[in-house]
Protein backbone atom coordinates (compact mmCIF):
# COMPACT_ATOMS: atom_id res chain seq x y z
CA UNK A 1 0.00 0.00 0.00
CA UNK A 2 1.32 3.70 -1.06
CA UNK A 3 1.76 5.73 2.21
CA UNK A 4 1.53 9.65 1.64
CA UNK A 5 4.38 11.66 3.19
CA UNK A 6 4.04 15.12 3.71
CA UNK A 7 7.34 17.10 2.02
CA UNK A 8 5.15 20.44 1.33
CA UNK A 9 7.37 23.64 1.72
CA UNK A 10 4.68 25.55 3.19
CA UNK A 11 4.23 26.32 6.71
CA UNK A 12 2.35 24.90 9.04
CA UNK A 13 -0.69 27.33 10.24
CA UNK A 14 0.31 28.35 14.18
CA UNK A 15 -0.79 30.47 16.81
CA UNK A 16 1.14 33.75 16.66
CA UNK A 17 0.53 34.67 20.33
CA UNK A 18 0.36 38.36 21.31
CA UNK A 19 1.71 41.32 19.95
CA UNK A 20 1.86 42.61 16.33
CA UNK A 21 5.70 42.45 15.45
CA UNK A 22 5.68 39.36 13.03
CA UNK A 23 6.94 38.34 9.77
CA UNK A 24 4.40 39.16 6.81
CA UNK A 25 2.74 42.03 9.18
CA UNK A 26 0.11 44.59 7.14
CA UNK A 27 -1.55 47.31 8.78
CA UNK A 28 -4.70 49.06 8.00
CA UNK A 29 -6.84 52.00 8.76
CA UNK A 30 -10.12 51.47 9.41
CA UNK A 31 -12.07 54.45 9.32
CA UNK A 32 -15.86 53.05 8.84
CA UNK A 33 -17.22 52.12 11.85
CA UNK A 34 -19.97 49.65 10.23
CA UNK A 35 -17.73 47.96 7.26
CA UNK A 36 -15.99 44.99 9.68
CA UNK A 37 -16.49 43.43 12.99
CA UNK A 38 -13.81 42.82 15.65
CA UNK A 39 -14.90 39.07 14.86
CA UNK A 40 -14.80 39.63 10.71
CA UNK A 41 -11.17 40.30 11.19
CA UNK A 42 -10.23 37.18 13.18
CA UNK A 43 -11.25 35.41 10.31
CA UNK A 44 -9.36 37.63 7.34
CA UNK A 45 -6.37 35.40 5.31
CA UNK A 46 -4.73 35.40 1.68
CA UNK A 47 -4.69 34.68 -1.68
CA UNK A 48 -1.81 34.34 -3.80
CA UNK A 49 -2.54 35.15 -7.48
CA UNK A 50 -2.54 31.37 -8.31
CA UNK A 51 -5.00 30.93 -5.89
CA UNK A 52 -3.14 29.29 -2.81
CA UNK A 53 -4.53 30.29 0.74
CA UNK A 54 -1.78 32.16 3.47
CA UNK A 55 -3.44 31.97 6.67
CA UNK A 56 -3.05 34.70 9.07
CA UNK A 57 -3.84 35.99 12.59
CA UNK A 58 -5.72 39.28 12.79
CA UNK A 59 -7.40 41.36 14.84
CA UNK A 60 -8.78 44.94 14.90
CA UNK A 61 -7.89 47.04 17.35
CA UNK A 62 -9.20 50.95 17.59
CA UNK A 63 -9.34 51.57 14.12
CA UNK A 64 -6.57 49.44 13.22
CA UNK A 65 -6.35 45.89 11.29
CA UNK A 66 -3.25 43.79 12.23
CA UNK A 67 -2.76 40.77 9.85
CA UNK A 68 0.13 38.62 9.87
CA UNK A 69 0.34 36.25 7.23
CA UNK A 70 2.55 33.32 7.46
CA UNK A 71 4.52 34.05 4.84
CA UNK A 72 5.60 37.60 3.90
CA UNK A 73 4.95 37.24 -0.17
CA UNK A 74 2.38 39.62 -2.20
CA UNK A 75 -0.89 38.34 -1.35
CA UNK A 76 -4.05 39.82 -1.64
CA UNK A 77 -6.50 40.15 1.65
CA UNK A 78 -9.76 38.24 1.92
CA UNK A 79 -12.20 39.62 4.67
CA UNK A 80 -15.65 39.96 5.13
CA UNK A 81 -17.34 42.70 5.40
CA UNK A 82 -20.91 44.72 5.94
CA UNK A 83 -22.11 47.41 3.21
CA UNK A 84 -25.45 48.14 1.97
CA UNK A 85 -27.53 45.84 3.64
CA UNK A 86 -25.33 42.34 3.24
CA UNK A 87 -22.29 40.86 4.39
CA UNK A 88 -20.06 39.20 1.86
CA UNK A 89 -16.21 38.49 1.73
CA UNK A 90 -14.12 41.51 -0.09
CA UNK A 91 -10.92 41.08 -1.34
CA UNK A 92 -7.62 43.69 -1.64
CA UNK A 93 -5.14 43.77 -5.05
CA UNK A 94 -1.69 41.54 -3.96
CA UNK A 95 -0.50 43.85 -1.40
CA UNK A 96 3.31 43.51 -0.19
CA UNK A 97 4.84 44.14 3.36
CA UNK A 98 4.81 48.11 4.25
CA UNK A 99 5.94 50.44 6.99
CA UNK A 100 3.47 52.25 6.07
CA UNK A 101 -0.45 51.62 7.08
CA UNK A 102 -2.66 50.79 3.98
CA UNK A 103 -6.34 52.45 4.02
CA UNK A 104 -8.56 49.46 4.19
CA UNK A 105 -11.59 50.99 2.13
CA UNK A 106 -9.56 52.63 -0.48
CA UNK A 107 -7.66 49.05 -1.19
CA UNK A 108 -10.92 47.23 -1.09
CA UNK A 109 -12.34 48.79 -3.72
CA UNK A 110 -9.01 48.49 -5.79
CA UNK A 111 -9.55 45.03 -5.33
CA UNK A 112 -13.21 44.34 -6.37
CA UNK A 113 -13.00 46.94 -8.97
CA UNK A 114 -9.92 44.66 -10.39
CA UNK A 115 -11.84 41.56 -9.81
CA UNK A 116 -14.29 42.96 -11.70
CA UNK A 117 -12.43 44.81 -14.65
CA UNK A 118 -10.55 41.32 -15.16
CA UNK A 119 -13.10 39.01 -15.59
CA UNK A 120 -15.08 41.90 -17.94
CA UNK A 121 -12.23 41.96 -20.17
CA UNK A 122 -11.41 37.54 -19.63
CA UNK A 123 -15.50 37.24 -20.36
CA UNK A 124 -16.05 39.61 -23.10
CA UNK A 125 -13.14 38.57 -25.15
CA UNK A 126 -14.13 35.13 -24.88
CA UNK A 127 -17.39 36.04 -26.63
CA UNK A 128 -19.56 37.41 -23.61
CA UNK A 129 -21.90 40.66 -24.82
CA UNK A 130 -22.52 43.02 -22.53
CA UNK A 131 -24.94 45.29 -22.06
CA UNK A 132 -25.37 49.26 -22.00
CA UNK A 133 -26.65 48.95 -18.54
CA UNK A 134 -23.46 46.95 -17.60
CA UNK A 135 -21.52 49.22 -19.33
CA UNK A 136 -23.11 52.33 -17.41
CA UNK A 137 -22.62 50.24 -13.64
CA UNK A 138 -18.57 49.53 -14.57
CA UNK A 139 -18.07 53.69 -15.51
CA UNK A 140 -19.69 54.65 -12.20
CA UNK A 141 -17.67 52.36 -10.39
CA UNK A 142 -14.22 53.73 -12.23
CA UNK A 143 -15.68 57.26 -11.75
CA UNK A 144 -16.01 56.87 -8.10
CA UNK A 145 -13.21 55.11 -7.37
CA UNK A 146 -11.22 57.84 -8.66
CA UNK A 147 -13.06 60.12 -6.49
CA UNK A 148 -12.24 57.70 -3.58
CA UNK A 149 -8.31 57.49 -4.32
CA UNK A 150 -8.14 61.71 -3.85
CA UNK A 151 -10.33 61.91 -0.98
CA UNK A 152 -10.21 61.57 2.72
CA UNK A 153 -13.68 60.62 2.83
CA UNK A 154 -14.23 56.56 3.64
CA UNK A 155 -18.07 56.59 2.58
CA UNK A 156 -16.89 57.68 -1.15
CA UNK A 157 -14.61 54.40 -1.24
CA UNK A 158 -17.10 51.81 0.35
CA UNK A 159 -19.71 53.66 -2.20
CA UNK A 160 -17.16 52.36 -4.76
CA UNK A 161 -17.78 48.77 -3.41
CA UNK A 162 -21.30 49.48 -3.61
CA UNK A 163 -21.38 50.19 -7.39
CA UNK A 164 -18.78 47.59 -8.37
CA UNK A 165 -20.78 44.99 -6.63
CA UNK A 166 -24.20 45.85 -8.39
CA UNK A 167 -22.06 45.36 -11.51
CA UNK A 168 -20.17 42.56 -10.14
CA UNK A 169 -23.90 41.05 -10.01
CA UNK A 170 -24.79 42.34 -13.21
CA UNK A 171 -21.92 40.36 -14.97
CA UNK A 172 -22.61 37.33 -13.46
CA UNK A 173 -26.07 36.75 -14.61
CA UNK A 174 -24.74 38.02 -18.37
CA UNK A 175 -22.69 35.06 -18.07
CA UNK A 176 -24.69 32.68 -16.62
CA UNK A 177 -27.68 33.40 -19.29
CA UNK A 178 -25.40 33.53 -22.23
CA UNK A 179 -23.81 30.47 -21.28
CA UNK A 180 -26.29 28.82 -20.51
CA UNK A 181 -28.00 29.63 -23.69
CA UNK A 182 -24.90 28.86 -25.64
CA UNK A 183 -24.66 25.30 -23.79
CA UNK A 184 -28.79 24.62 -24.47
CA UNK A 185 -28.04 24.99 -28.29
CA UNK A 186 -25.28 22.30 -28.16
CA UNK A 187 -27.49 19.71 -26.20
CA UNK A 188 -31.36 19.48 -25.59
CA UNK A 189 -30.47 18.22 -21.98
CA UNK A 190 -27.80 19.15 -19.87
CA UNK A 191 -25.74 16.53 -18.30
CA UNK A 192 -26.00 17.04 -14.99
CA UNK A 193 -27.84 15.20 -12.15
CA UNK A 194 -30.38 17.08 -9.80
CA UNK A 195 -30.54 15.39 -6.32
CA UNK A 196 -31.13 15.37 -2.71
CA UNK A 197 -29.53 13.86 0.11
CA UNK A 198 -32.12 11.31 1.92
CA UNK A 199 -31.74 9.02 5.14
CA UNK A 200 -35.09 7.30 4.56
CA UNK A 201 -37.71 6.68 1.76
CA UNK A 202 -39.49 9.96 1.63
CA UNK A 203 -42.87 10.84 3.17
CA UNK A 204 -43.73 13.11 0.41
CA UNK A 205 -41.96 10.50 -2.43
CA UNK A 206 -44.01 12.65 -5.62
CA UNK A 207 -42.68 15.73 -4.09
CA UNK A 208 -39.17 14.18 -4.49
CA UNK A 209 -39.82 12.42 -7.91
CA UNK A 210 -40.96 15.27 -9.62
CA UNK A 211 -38.30 17.66 -8.54
CA UNK A 212 -34.87 15.47 -8.40
CA UNK A 213 -33.07 12.98 -11.08
CA UNK A 214 -31.05 11.52 -8.63
CA UNK A 215 -30.48 10.80 -4.77
CA UNK A 216 -27.58 10.69 -2.69
CA UNK A 217 -28.48 7.81 -0.09
CA UNK A 218 -26.81 8.39 3.33
CA UNK A 219 -24.98 5.87 4.84
CA UNK A 220 -23.59 7.50 8.41
CA UNK A 221 -21.86 4.49 10.32
CA UNK A 222 -23.31 5.37 13.82
CA UNK A 223 -26.98 4.34 12.62
CA UNK A 224 -25.64 1.56 10.05
CA UNK A 225 -23.10 0.08 12.82
CA UNK A 226 -24.36 1.08 16.25
CA UNK A 227 -22.31 -1.93 17.70
CA UNK A 228 -19.39 -3.27 16.70
CA UNK A 229 -20.07 -5.76 13.92
CA UNK A 230 -24.10 -5.55 14.40
CA UNK A 231 -25.47 -3.82 11.29
CA UNK A 232 -28.97 -2.56 10.78
CA UNK A 233 -29.62 -2.78 7.19
CA UNK A 234 -33.82 -2.30 7.36
CA UNK A 235 -34.19 1.35 6.62
CA UNK A 236 -30.93 1.22 3.97
CA UNK A 237 -32.38 -1.27 2.22
CA UNK A 238 -36.20 0.11 1.65
CA UNK A 239 -34.42 3.19 0.66
CA UNK A 240 -32.61 2.25 -2.07
CA UNK A 241 -35.28 -0.42 -3.24
CA UNK A 242 -37.32 3.13 -3.52
CA UNK A 243 -34.47 4.29 -5.00
CA UNK A 244 -33.90 1.64 -7.65
CA UNK A 245 -37.21 1.10 -8.42
CA UNK A 246 -38.10 4.66 -9.27
CA UNK A 247 -35.06 4.61 -11.80
CA UNK A 248 -33.28 7.87 -9.69
CA UNK A 249 -29.72 7.93 -10.24
CA UNK A 250 -28.05 6.75 -6.81
CA UNK A 251 -24.86 7.99 -5.20
CA UNK A 252 -23.95 6.49 -1.68
CA UNK A 253 -22.23 7.80 1.29
CA UNK A 254 -20.53 9.68 2.35
CA UNK A 255 -19.35 6.41 3.97
CA UNK A 256 -16.93 8.06 6.04
CA UNK A 257 -17.36 11.73 6.89
CA UNK A 258 -14.07 12.99 8.86
CA UNK A 259 -15.66 16.64 9.40
CA UNK A 260 -18.36 15.41 12.24
CA UNK A 261 -19.27 12.79 14.73
CA UNK A 262 -20.39 10.52 12.40
CA UNK A 263 -18.43 7.26 13.67
CA UNK A 264 -19.90 5.48 16.06
CA UNK A 265 -19.39 5.19 19.93
CA UNK A 266 -17.91 1.71 19.69
CA UNK A 267 -15.08 3.07 17.75
CA UNK A 268 -13.80 5.49 20.50
CA UNK A 269 -10.97 4.11 21.98
CA UNK A 270 -9.13 3.33 18.99
CA UNK A 271 -9.55 7.05 17.42
CA UNK A 272 -5.83 7.69 17.35
CA UNK A 273 -4.67 4.47 16.79
CA UNK A 274 -4.12 4.84 12.67
CA UNK A 275 -3.52 1.41 11.85
CA UNK A 276 -6.93 0.25 14.05
CA UNK A 277 -8.32 3.22 12.51
CA UNK A 278 -7.77 1.98 8.80
CA UNK A 279 -8.36 -1.64 9.82
CA UNK A 280 -12.03 -0.44 10.56
CA UNK A 281 -12.68 1.88 8.41
CA UNK A 282 -11.53 -0.19 5.45
CA UNK A 283 -13.76 -3.18 6.62
CA UNK A 284 -16.93 -0.92 6.86
CA UNK A 285 -16.23 0.82 3.18
CA UNK A 286 -16.08 -3.12 2.42
CA UNK A 287 -19.12 -4.45 4.07
CA UNK A 288 -21.52 -1.29 2.59
CA UNK A 289 -19.95 -1.32 -0.90
CA UNK A 290 -20.45 -5.36 -1.38
CA UNK A 291 -23.76 -5.32 0.30
CA UNK A 292 -25.44 -2.99 -3.02
CA UNK A 293 -22.97 -4.33 -5.67
CA UNK A 294 -24.35 -3.29 -9.25
CA UNK A 295 -27.26 -1.68 -7.17
CA UNK A 296 -24.91 1.99 -6.44
CA UNK A 297 -22.07 2.10 -8.83
CA UNK A 298 -21.26 5.80 -7.36
CA UNK A 299 -19.80 6.04 -3.68
CA UNK A 300 -19.08 9.03 -1.65
CA UNK A 301 -16.06 7.43 -0.16
CA UNK A 302 -14.84 10.40 1.98
CA UNK A 303 -16.37 13.74 3.12
CA UNK A 304 -14.12 16.29 5.00
CA UNK A 305 -10.48 14.99 5.07
CA UNK A 306 -9.35 18.40 4.16
CA UNK A 307 -10.44 19.70 7.01
CA UNK A 308 -10.76 16.63 9.42
CA UNK A 309 -11.90 16.71 13.30
CA UNK A 310 -11.82 13.16 14.09
CA UNK A 311 -9.69 12.33 16.71
CA UNK A 312 -7.22 14.75 15.80
CA UNK A 313 -5.76 13.02 12.70
CA UNK A 314 -3.08 14.84 11.21
CA UNK A 315 -3.05 15.54 7.59
CA UNK A 316 -0.42 12.46 6.56
CA UNK A 317 -2.76 10.16 8.71
CA UNK A 318 -6.03 11.59 6.79
CA UNK A 319 -4.22 11.36 3.86
CA UNK A 320 -3.07 7.57 4.05
CA UNK A 321 -7.25 6.61 5.27
CA UNK A 322 -8.72 7.95 2.42
CA UNK A 323 -6.45 6.50 -0.06
CA UNK A 324 -6.81 2.95 2.11
CA UNK A 325 -10.38 3.70 2.02
CA UNK A 326 -10.34 4.09 -1.66
CA UNK A 327 -8.73 1.06 -2.49
CA UNK A 328 -10.76 -0.67 -0.19
CA UNK A 329 -14.15 0.25 -1.95
CA UNK A 330 -12.19 -0.75 -5.45
CA UNK A 331 -11.41 -3.82 -4.38
CA UNK A 332 -14.92 -4.70 -3.82
CA UNK A 333 -15.81 -3.38 -7.36
CA UNK A 334 -13.75 -1.89 -9.78
CA UNK A 335 -15.65 0.01 -11.53
CA UNK A 336 -17.46 1.93 -9.23
CA UNK A 337 -17.40 5.98 -9.82
CA UNK A 338 -15.42 7.04 -6.56
CA UNK A 339 -15.80 10.62 -5.01
CA UNK A 340 -14.17 12.90 -2.41
CA UNK A 341 -15.91 15.87 -0.70
CA UNK A 342 -14.31 18.73 0.20
CA UNK A 343 -15.65 21.30 3.20
CA UNK A 344 -14.83 25.06 3.00
CA UNK A 345 -13.37 25.06 -0.32
CA UNK A 346 -11.81 28.30 0.28
CA UNK A 347 -10.03 27.38 2.89
CA UNK A 348 -11.13 28.78 5.38
CA UNK A 349 -10.39 25.56 8.24
CA UNK A 350 -6.51 26.99 7.11
CA UNK A 351 -6.30 29.79 9.93
CA UNK A 352 -8.71 27.62 12.23
CA UNK A 353 -6.99 24.29 12.30
CA UNK A 354 -3.55 23.18 12.26
CA UNK A 355 -3.58 21.81 8.66
CA UNK A 356 -1.13 23.76 6.10
CA UNK A 357 -2.98 21.95 2.49
CA UNK A 358 -5.07 23.77 0.25
CA UNK A 359 -8.14 21.85 0.07
CA UNK A 360 -7.39 21.53 -4.30
CA UNK A 361 -3.55 20.70 -3.13
CA UNK A 362 -5.02 17.69 -0.70
CA UNK A 363 -7.13 15.94 -3.40
CA UNK A 364 -4.37 16.44 -5.90
CA UNK A 365 -1.77 14.71 -3.37
CA UNK A 366 -4.13 11.70 -2.71
CA UNK A 367 -4.50 11.71 -6.96
CA UNK A 368 -0.40 11.84 -7.25
CA UNK A 369 -0.83 8.93 -5.04
CA UNK A 370 -2.40 6.80 -7.41
CA UNK A 371 -5.79 6.61 -6.00
CA UNK A 372 -8.13 6.36 -8.47
CA UNK A 373 -11.11 9.41 -8.25
CA UNK A 374 -14.09 9.93 -10.65
CA UNK A 375 -15.30 12.87 -9.13
CA UNK A 376 -14.87 15.36 -6.57
CA UNK A 377 -17.27 16.96 -4.50
CA UNK A 378 -17.61 20.69 -3.61
CA UNK A 379 -19.46 20.99 -0.40
CA UNK A 380 -21.16 24.99 0.21
CA UNK A 381 -22.38 25.65 3.40
CA UNK A 382 -22.54 29.41 3.50
CA UNK A 383 -23.91 31.03 6.57
CA UNK A 384 -22.81 32.49 10.17
CA UNK A 385 -19.06 31.72 10.60
CA UNK A 386 -17.19 29.96 13.28
CA UNK A 387 -13.61 28.49 13.79
CA UNK A 388 -15.66 25.09 15.02
CA UNK A 389 -18.28 24.67 12.08
CA UNK A 390 -18.10 23.71 8.36
CA UNK A 391 -19.79 26.72 7.04
CA UNK A 392 -18.34 28.88 4.45
CA UNK A 393 -17.78 32.66 4.71
CA UNK A 394 -20.47 34.38 2.45
CA UNK A 395 -19.24 34.77 -1.39
CA UNK A 396 -20.25 36.13 -4.27
CA UNK A 397 -21.37 34.30 -7.49
CA UNK A 398 -17.96 35.81 -9.14
CA UNK A 399 -16.23 33.89 -6.55
CA UNK A 400 -18.11 30.85 -6.89
CA UNK A 401 -16.95 30.85 -10.70
CA UNK A 402 -13.64 31.15 -9.78
CA UNK A 403 -13.80 28.72 -7.46
CA UNK A 404 -15.41 26.15 -9.91
CA UNK A 405 -13.22 27.00 -12.65
CA UNK A 406 -10.42 26.51 -10.48
CA UNK A 407 -11.38 23.19 -9.50
CA UNK A 408 -11.99 22.33 -13.40
CA UNK A 409 -7.87 22.34 -13.90
CA UNK A 410 -7.75 19.16 -12.42
CA UNK A 411 -9.69 17.72 -15.13
CA UNK A 412 -12.56 15.92 -13.15
CA UNK A 413 -16.62 16.12 -12.87
CA UNK A 414 -17.41 18.29 -10.28
CA UNK A 415 -20.41 17.77 -8.00
CA UNK A 416 -21.79 20.96 -5.95
CA UNK A 417 -23.53 19.81 -2.66
CA UNK A 418 -25.35 22.86 -1.44
CA UNK A 419 -27.31 23.70 1.45
CA UNK A 420 -29.87 26.29 2.35
CA UNK A 421 -27.86 29.24 3.40
CA UNK A 422 -28.46 31.15 6.92
CA UNK A 423 -28.37 34.74 7.09
CA UNK A 424 -28.01 36.57 10.63
CA UNK A 425 -29.81 39.73 8.56
CA UNK A 426 -33.50 38.84 7.70
CA UNK A 427 -35.29 37.53 10.23
CA UNK A 428 -38.68 36.78 8.87
CA UNK A 429 -39.42 33.49 7.91
CA UNK A 430 -41.02 33.52 4.99
CA UNK A 431 -38.85 36.37 3.87
CA UNK A 432 -35.28 34.08 4.80
CA UNK A 433 -37.24 31.15 2.59
CA UNK A 434 -37.68 33.52 -0.57
CA UNK A 435 -34.35 34.69 -0.54
CA UNK A 436 -32.57 31.32 -0.05
CA UNK A 437 -34.85 30.00 -3.35
CA UNK A 438 -33.26 32.91 -5.25
CA UNK A 439 -29.69 32.17 -3.74
CA UNK A 440 -30.31 28.32 -4.71
CA UNK A 441 -31.45 29.56 -8.59
CA UNK A 442 -28.48 31.97 -9.22
CA UNK A 443 -26.10 29.36 -7.92
CA UNK A 444 -27.61 26.69 -10.00
CA UNK A 445 -27.35 28.63 -12.81
CA UNK A 446 -23.85 29.41 -12.48
CA UNK A 447 -23.27 25.72 -12.17
CA UNK A 448 -25.05 24.98 -15.46
CA UNK A 449 -22.67 27.51 -16.79
CA UNK A 450 -20.45 24.86 -16.22
CA UNK A 451 -18.64 21.99 -18.17
CA UNK A 452 -16.96 20.32 -15.49
CA UNK A 453 -20.45 20.54 -13.35
CA UNK A 454 -22.10 16.74 -13.52
CA UNK A 455 -24.34 17.67 -10.13
CA UNK A 456 -26.27 20.00 -8.26
CA UNK A 457 -27.21 17.84 -4.99
CA UNK A 458 -28.96 19.18 -2.23
CA UNK A 459 -27.73 18.11 1.25
CA UNK A 460 -30.79 18.00 2.94
CA UNK A 461 -33.89 16.56 2.19
CA UNK A 462 -35.68 15.64 5.95
CA UNK A 463 -32.67 14.98 8.19
CA UNK A 464 -33.60 16.14 11.79
CA UNK A 465 -29.63 14.87 12.65
CA UNK A 466 -28.21 17.39 9.79
CA UNK A 467 -27.15 20.56 10.90
CA UNK A 468 -28.60 21.65 7.13
CA UNK A 469 -31.46 23.48 6.79
CA UNK A 470 -34.15 20.88 5.69
CA UNK A 471 -35.98 21.17 2.36
CA UNK A 472 -39.21 19.12 3.94
CA UNK A 473 -39.39 20.58 7.71
CA UNK A 474 -40.62 18.15 11.05
CA UNK A 475 -44.12 19.15 10.37
CA UNK A 476 -43.84 18.29 6.30
CA UNK A 477 -43.96 21.95 5.13
CA UNK A 478 -42.34 22.20 2.30
CA UNK A 479 -39.45 24.90 1.47
CA UNK A 480 -39.98 27.01 -0.93
CA UNK A 481 -36.45 26.32 -2.72
CA UNK A 482 -38.15 23.17 -3.95
CA UNK A 483 -40.79 24.51 -6.33
CA UNK A 484 -38.62 26.55 -7.03
CA UNK A 485 -35.67 23.36 -8.26
CA UNK A 486 -38.42 21.79 -9.69
CA UNK A 487 -39.77 25.38 -12.10
CA UNK A 488 -35.60 25.42 -12.76
CA UNK A 489 -35.74 22.01 -14.35
CA UNK A 490 -38.46 22.88 -16.30
CA UNK A 491 -37.20 26.14 -17.94
CA UNK A 492 -33.92 24.58 -18.37
CA UNK A 493 -34.28 21.10 -19.31
CA UNK A 494 -35.85 20.66 -22.65
CA UNK A 495 -37.82 18.21 -23.23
Amino acid sequence: MVQIRICSTVPAIVPFGTGHQKMGLLRFTVSSDDLIRPADAEVADFVTFDGRVIGATSSLDQGLLFCNRVQAQSSKLRIPCQFAGRRVVLQTTALPESNSEYNLEKELARGELSRLRNFFHLWTGAGLRSSDELDAKISAAHATFRQAVFSEDPAIAVECIRLTHEAIELLTEIYTRQRVTFRRQRNQRFPVFVGCAVNRRPEQEQAFLTTFSAAMVTTRWADLEPVDGDYQWDQLDDLIDWVTSNRLAAVGGPLLDLSGDSFPEWITPWKNDLVNMESFTSDFVETVVSRYVGRIRHWEVVCGANRGVLGGMSEEQRLNLVVRSIEAAQQVDEQIQISLRVIQPWGEYLNATANRLPAIQFIDTIRRSGARIGEISLDFRFGPYSDDDLHSLPRDLLSVSQLLDHWSLLQIPINVMASLPDSEDISDPAALQQWQANFFEQLMMMCLSKERVSGFYCQNWADEQSDSTPLIDTEGNIHAALAMIGAFESNHWLA
